[in-house]
Parts: structure tokens; C-alpha cells; sequence
């Protein structure tokens, strides 16, 4: 398997005298959602979006992901003053040293960065999820409890299959695999709790392909023996078009998910 590009530092590379730690859940579901508010998992956890931007996306999958993010962002920074972070898979904010547009808190914010986007490109998939969860986990890696560090969930919307293959063999880079099995490791090496770090994919469009390659992410887990850190929503004609419910029912769908297995895992703790 092939580390991630400018990957943390491994934790240790010497046997240890110490036993491994076990993962931990310090939430649970009754912290994640209220009748009075149904996206109180939004106090808890940092909330990164990943857009790709690549060239099948100019037209109306744009447009849609455009008017969800605006109408995500007034509700998630009612619940964090910090807003929400958007990154996309080729184009780079110039005016930021980590390339994003992080802490929008207007919707119009949105908007304007949307229009001064023109999807172009590939869909450079693992490259750009490496590029937000390093930083993030080289703090996780030196801090003296996973508590100091606040739980991530990575957002990724996408239309179609990461690509294209550029090696000589036909292989392709830009598939997020190697980088998830990586990070797998690197939590479960730490003692993270199950919640710690969660990938979603959400499909854009019914392109066939990234059905699939959502379907294969969807498996990971099991192929790899590792703790399961993403989820994935796939296109369906039933649910119209990608809105801000729809993201946030299947983020906290997927925080729950996990909060069970971790909960198996655990003995329950």
C-alpha cells in the first residue's frame, strides 16, 4: 500500500512497551439529535466540504451543489460560530495558505465563491482528501488525548469516478482508497473513538461509475479488516435534488453508524 503524499509522522517505529489503547466512544446518540434540535451533532464536530469542481460538474450539478451549501450554511454556523470550510478537488484559493474557503458564516459568501468557479479538470479524489486530513491528523498524532482534538466529518461531493488513470499500467492515483486505509490505522493506533474522523460521499448526478466507486468505498472496511470510517450516499432518482437536509441527515446518519460500531467494538462502553 502506498502512504499518503506529506502523510503525519508515524507514531512510533520502535515495538512499545506499552499497551495498545483501546478506542473509546465518549458520545453517544442521545448527544447527537433533540426534538428541539434535530442538528446538535453540528456543537460537536468540525464540518469540512470537499467539491469537486471537475469539468462534468459545469451545469446544473454545480448549480445544485451551489444553492445546498448556501442553504447549509446559516444552520451550521447557528450551531458553530466557526462556519463551515468548502475546498475543491482542482481549484485552489489563492489568498489562503491552505487553499480553502474556511470559516463562511453568509450564504452569499457561498454564492460567491461558486460563481468565481469554473469546474475544470479531474477528479483528483485522494490527492485533495490528503491534503485536508494531513494537518489534521499531525495535531490528532501530537496531541496527549484525542478529547484536545474536535471530531472531523469530511464532506465529499462528487459526480463521477476519481480520475483519470495516468499510470503507464492503467492504475489510477486518484482513488481515495489507500489514503482511508492509511488514516484507519493511524486512529486505531491512536485510541481514537469511532466518531473521531468520518469520510462522507455523497453522490451529484447518477453517473454509473461513481455509483460504483461509492459502492467499492462502501466495503473498506471489510476488505481491509479496519474500523469503518466511511459512508456513502448514491444517487436516487426518489430523492430529487442534493439539498442541505439531505447533507445533514446523511452526516449524522453516518455519525450514528458509527457510534454503534464503536459502541460493539468497545464492549459497549
Amino acid at each position: 500500500m502506498e502512504s499518503p503524499s506529506e502523510a503525519p509522522p508515524p507514531y512510533n517505529s520502535k515495538p512499545s512497551s506499552q499497551p495498545a489503547v483501546t478506542p473509546a466512544t465518549f458520545l453517544d446518540r442521545n448527544d447527537l439529535s433533540s426534538s428541539s434540535d434535530p442538528y446538535h451533532f453540528l456543537y460537536l464536530f468540525d464540518t469540512v466540504f470537499l467539491v469537486d469542481d471537475s469539468s462534468s460538474m459545469l451545469g446544473p450539478r454545480w448549480r445544485e451543489v451551489q444553492t445546498a451549501l448556501a442553504q447549509l450554511t446559516p444552520v451550521c454556523t447557528s450551531h458553530d460560530d466557526d462556519g463551515i470550510d468548502i475546498y475543491f478537488m482542482n481549484h485552489v484559493n489563492g489568498a489562503s495558505s491552505n487553499g480553502g474557503y474556511c470559516g463562511l458564516t453568509d450564504p452569499e459568501e457561498v454564492h460567491a465563491i461558486f460563481r468565481s468557479v469554473r469546474p475544470f479538470g479531474p477528479t483528483p479524489t485522494r490527492s485533495r482528501i490528503e491534503h485536508i486530513l494531513n494537518p489534521y491528523f499531525t495535531r490528532l498524532h501530537e496531541a496527549n488525548d484525542c478529547q484536545d482534538i474536535r471530531p472531523l466529518n469530511l464532506i465529499v461531493l462528487t459526480d463521477g469516478m476519481p480520475g483519470p488513470p495516468l499510470r503507464e499500467d492503467g492504475s489510477n492515483p486518484h482513488l481515495p482508497e489507500p489514503a482511508i486505509v492509511h488514516y484507519a490505522g493511524l486512529l486505531d493506533r491512536k485510541g481514537a473513538p469511532s466518531y473521531q474522523v468520518g469520510i462522507q460521499f455523497i453522490q451529484v448526478g447518477n453517473d454509473a461509475g461513481a455509483t460504483r466507486a461509492l459502492d467499492d468505498l462502501d466495503h473498506l472496511h471489510r476488505k481491509h479488516a479496519i474500523r469503518d470510517m466511511v459512508d456513502t450516499t448514491k444517487f436516487n432518482a426518489s430523492r430529487g435534488t442534493l439539498s442541505a437536509h439531505a447533507i445533514l441527515k446523511a452526516v449524522l446518519g453516518g455519525v450514528d453508524r458509527r457510534l454503534d460500531s464503536g459502541s460493539s467494538t468497545d464492549g459497549g462502553r
